[in-house]
């Protein structure tokens, strides 16, 4: 019994620190058909610039996760808010080249319309 009850204390530090790696929250958004699918998910906030072209912050521990038609777009917040991305399964890198910015503005577009900056 004893190391039952352990064993359940020990899960729930784990679920609990799990939780606590994305403070803030959580949503989820997909959409689409059998021929075009999205889907965005981020964790705690993230700004985009008027032109709704490009990421300018996320929360710090924050991300913004997007996909569609084979498309993949991982944003990630460090500590103080700064943005690194990875394309595709690709490196974490800061600068875009211009095919990665378009995919980026495409995204920011696609959430934009999803409703995603209606914070």
């Amino acid at each position: 019994m004893k190391t039952l009850t352990i064993s359940l204390i020990g899960a729930c530090v784990l679920l609990g620190a799990s939780a606590c790696e994305h403070s803030g929250r959580h949503v989820v958004i997909k959409s689409g058909d059998s021929y075009n699918t999205v889907k965005i998910e981020y964790y705690g906030r993230a700004v985009f610039d008027r032109e709704g072209t490009t990421i300018l912050h996320i929360s710090p521990n924050g991300s913004v996760e997007y996909s569609s038609n084979g498309d993949h777009l991982l944003a990630e917040g460090d500590q103080s808010g700064n943005v690194t991305y990875s394309i595709n399964g690709g490196e974490k890198e800061k600068q875009l080249n211009k095919q990665e910015k378009a995919l980026v503005a495409n995204a920011v577009k696609v959430m934009i319309k999803h409703g995603h900056n209606d914070d």
